[in-house]
């Protein structure tokens, strides 16, 4: 066999492939057992090369050519499991081929992330599984597969307990010569210590990098120390205000808090880069936070201009720039912007860019690479966290972001509760990101038909934001939306007219008229001016919605497009109406195959307007063919349901 062993991965676990494949290629073999046979053949000093690297065919349905002769060529197959290795189609086909070609008794596992068997366990989350489907299908799993993940074998005893199955010899073997060969390594030093000149020379050498490398760690350490003391002088020097004038005493606001601090700082700070851009990059966070999104954004970049920044704290700035840029709808330079920080991160920085990079990917509709991104960014949480921490709750929230987006909210829903849990206990029931999950949990019972469900999770977000942000927040503007929306299928016009108005008018303080998030507001808006016979303020909404749902190729255009057509109908301005109409049809089908009831609202509107036009019979035909869907899913009094039953009355049924 050319290669001793093939790994196959996610991309979301290169680097314990990586490390893998260099324990592997640099590990020498016992030398009572150099000679044997074994699995991988005769054994040498050294094992031969291990196979890592393979593209990924994301245009193929089956593994390249290429793939499938280094799995021929390999005496073993090891697997890294965790729960991007369960979602990668690449991983499962290595083993099913690996399979096929007889060699089942040499696929060998290595657990780095996730929960074995936790789609079995009870009280576990099925999408914290790490065994790729293949495994269990075919019976392979290991039920002792070295272990890598805190609190279990540890590297050392997982490297070779897997070295142990590729050999076909006792672990104990290989852990006591393993032991042996340390003690002869001190050994050896020790003695060469008392060798000669010579050799103390070269150990001196080795104190002295040593030394070195302690003096770099309690620089880094200081470092950190005079940062934490510069920002809370800074902090500090906020609330000392030379001059009464700038503030009323206890009054003064949070916002003036902020503008002062941006003033102070863009002129202080100047011989201490590290700290000036940490406070900037802090500043930008609160700045959004706060729903100021334009100023935040100038924060961040303004950081970005600092010279002399180290490599860690270069990412954090990327950081917050690739987040503003996704509070400002710009998704692909986003995308960009946390692709960049991650070629510098790290550890502490690299899950929060994972987090962006998969709301990025999802954004545009990369479903597949943003799961990958959350999968990676949930492995590093719990690698490395407690299993209650905000942390894992934020690498949860990506997974379940992404499920959201794709409509699979059989997937989402159970992480967002989980996520929620972990974040009440860690952070209180008013920590702006539970709000934000109830918020995604309403929009989740909207849309699966629990309207109570919907309407009791948005009041409770509308209250308790504008208690904690203030009325004139963005994310208030949201919640009001989707309260207005439940509403607005009651046909309560007048209160959803007023809550949508308020809406609308905070979200373009912040948001230009064209960001993906208005193309929803505006049509909301546009449906109760209409239920209120505000037709011409209607239809000038409905028109703004199209456009920002036009430039997004936004999930919402269909509707526009039908709604916008049943205004115009009601005008006899039929010319527009009928293109309109043919536009949303093949849409609304594409985007919403699971709906039946919205290509019937295209058709109801479709054969209100043929009716209207004159063609009374293919309306009629039109209008009775497409009502069952509707009324299977809107009750008579309901905003749909309402239309179809006065539609209904017109043709005489």
């Amino acid at each position: 066999m050319r290669y001793s062993a093939f790994i196959s991965y996610n991309h979301a676990d290169k680097k314990w492939a990586n490390w893998l494949h260099k324990a592997l290629e640099t590990y020498q073999v016992p030398a009572h057992l150099r000679g044997r046979e074994s699995p991988i053949g005769p054994l040498t000093a050294r094992l031969p090369p291990v196979y890592q690297d393979r593209e990924e065919m994301v245009s193929s349905a089956d593994l390249g050519q290429a793939v499938k002769a280094s799995l021929e060529n390999s005496a073993t197959l090891i697997v890294l499991c965790s729960p991007a290795a369960v979602s990668s189609r690449w991983v499962n086909e290595e083993i099913r081929t690996f399979h096929a070609l007889g060699r089942s008794k040499f696929i060998h596992c290595m657990i780095v992330g996730g929960e074995p068997h936790a789609s079995r366990k009870p009280g576990f989350d099925s999408a914290l599984e790490c065994f790729p489907p293949a495994l269990l299908e075919l019976g392979l799993v290991d039920p002792v597969a070295p272990d890598v993940r805190p609190g279990t074998d540890g590297k050392t005893a997982a490297k070779l307990r897997l070295l142990a199955g590729m050999l076909g010899v006792a672990y104990d073997d290989l852990r006591q010569r393993e032991a042996a060969r340390q003690n002869r390594r001190l050994i050896a030093i020790t003695c060469a210590s008392l060798a000669g000149l010579a050799v103390t020379s070269g150990l001196a050498i080795y104190a002295r990098a040593q030394r070195n490398e302690a003096v770099e760690q309690r620089d880094i350490a200081r470092q950190k120390t005079m940062t934490a003391e510069r920002t809370v002088d800074f902090i500090k020097s906020i609330f000392q205000v030379a001059d009464p004038s700038e503030a009323q005493g206890v009054s003064i606001s949070a916002r003036e808090i902020l503008d002062q601090s941006e003033r102070r700082l863009s002129q202080s700070l100047v011989n201490e880069p590290e700290v000036k851009a940490e406070l900037m990059v802090t500043l930008a966070e609160v700045y959004g936070g706060l729903g100021l999104y334009s100023k935040s954004d100038i924060l961040a970049r303004k950081a970005w201009t600092i010279p002399n920044l180290a490599r860690s704290k270069h990412a954090a700035v990327l950081t917050a720039m690739g987040e503003s840029e996704m509070r400002l709808g710009a998704y692909r330079t986003a995308l960009a912007t946390f692709q960049k920080g991650l070629n510098i991160a790290d550890e502490e920085t690299e899950s929060r860019l994972l987090i962006g990079l998969s709301a990025a990917q999802s954004a545009i509709g990369k479903y597949a690479e943003a799961n990958n991104s959350a999968q990676a960014a949930l492995n590093l949480a719990l690698a490395n966290e407690s299993a209650d921490s905000p942390v894992v709750a934020n690498a949860l929230e990506a997974v379940a972001d992404n499920a959201y987006f794709q409509d699979h909210f059989d997937i989402a829903k159970p992480l967002f509760l989980k996520a929620t849990n972990l974040r009440e206990k860690a952070q209180g029931v008013l920590h702006p990101k539970v709000l934000d999950n109830f918020n995604t949990l309403g929009s989740i019972a909207y849309l699966q038909n629990e309207p109570e469900a919907a309407e009791d999770f948005f009041r409770r977000v509308v209250k308790a934001r504008t208690f904690v942000l203030g009325k004139d927040h963005p994310n208030v503007a949201t919640a009001m939306n989707n309260l207005a929306r439940v509403l607005l299928e009651q046909r309560k016009f007048s209160d959803t007219a007023s809550l949508l108005a308020q809406s609308v008018a905070i979200s373009l303080k912040q948001l230009p008229a064209t960001h993906e998030d208005m193309a929803f507001l505006f049509a909301n808006l546009a449906l109760a001016q209409h239920g209120l016979g505000q037709t011409e303020q209607a239809e000038l909404n409905f028109r703004k919605a199209m456009v920002a749902a036009r430039m997004h190729n936004h999930r919402n255009l269909a509707p526009i497009l039908a709604d916008l057509a049943n205004i115009l109908c009601e005008q006899k301005r039929f010319v527009e109406a009928f293109r309109l109409l043919e536009e949303a049809a093949p849409i609304m089908a594409k985007t919403y195959p699971a709906d039946p009831w919205r290509p019937a609202w295209v058709a109801q509107v479709r054969g209100r307007c043929l009716f209207a036009s004159g063609d009374r019979e293919s309306g009629r035909a039109q209008i009775l063919s497409s009502a069952k869907a509707l009324q299977d899913r809107w009750p008579a009094n309901s905003l749909y349901g309402h239309a179809v039953k006065a539609n209904l009355g017109v043709i005489g049924t």
